[in-house]
């Protein structure tokens, strides 16, 4: 039977802005056995190419915008929500405050709405608003600097609360990523794996930050590091120090 790794990207397989040998060697490993490798991150397709330029990392699958886009390993469009240009607008009129730097991604291309960004993305375009924006739109990225966690927390479930029939919000660190109802990193894994056909037992999944939690709830196989915060742990089945503990210790 052919296993299934879902990795989340920043601060999982990417720390410290790079990947180590030790991880690449270990996907490449986990590749050449013929197992499947999905990259699973809030990052839009454009976020995700200094995986293949950089590291010659080439993932099976992509669950991008925390599950609102997947697409294949050549970057064909499989399945992707968008989220009303209405909503955007609104969520975005009442978060809008100095030190917040917001943008909206349609997967493809990285709209910012405010300047202090820090993504590491190509393809960025500053707009004054969404109305300059063609194209649809699939996730709103909220990053907050000088904000704790506690205040992020709250900023996110204030957003749940008000527009719980239309998106979801996840805090990723000091981020908050905001995608349409029903979007979540585990359903998108949950998809691939019907259409590969690969069952719930097989599947692994790593993460280290909330939008992760979702990833582990749909398998047995889930896995975080010693460093995360301490709630978080209680959500995963195994603690680990990197990506390649995880597939050299538990699926190889």
């Amino acid at each position: 039977m052919i296993k299934l790794l879902a990795t989340d990207l920043d601060g999982t397989l990417i720390k410290n802005d790079q990947v180590t040998k030790r991880d690449k060697d270990a996907i490449i490993k986990l590749q050449k056995q013929k197992e499947l490798l999905v990259v699973s991150t809030g990052r839009p397709y454009n976020g995700v190419q200094m995986l293949k330029d950089e590291y010659k990392i080439f993932a099976n699958y992509y669950v991008l915008l925390n599950g609102a886009l997947i697409v294949d390993t050549l970057g064909t469009k499989i399945k992707q929500e968008i989220i009303e240009k209405d909503i955007i607008k609104s969520i975005i009129n009442e978060i809008k405050e100095e030190n917040v730097a917001i943008s909206v991604e349609s997967g493809f291309n990285t709209y910012l709405l405010t300047d202090g960004d820090n993504l590491p993305y190509s393809k960025k375009e500053r707009v004054n608003s969404i109305d300059e924006i063609e194209e649809e739109l699939s996730l709103i990225s909220i990053y907050s600097p000088e904000k704790d966690i506690l205040e992020i927390e709250e900023v996110k479930n204030k957003i749940n609360k008000k527009y719980e029939d239309k998106i979801i919000a996840y805090r990723n660190d000091i981020y908050i990523d905001i995608v349409p109802l029903g979007c979540s990193k585990g359903n998108g894994i949950k998809y691939i794996a019907k259409q590969e056909f690969i069952k719930d037992d097989y599947i692994y999944t790593i993460g280290d930050s909330w939008n992760d939690v979702t990833m582990f709830n749909i398998t047995k196989n889930s896995f975080t590091f010693h460093h995360v915060e301490e709630e978080l742990k209680e959500h995963a089945a195994y603690l680990v120090d990197s990506v390649a503990d995880c597939i050299e210790e538990h699926i190889l």
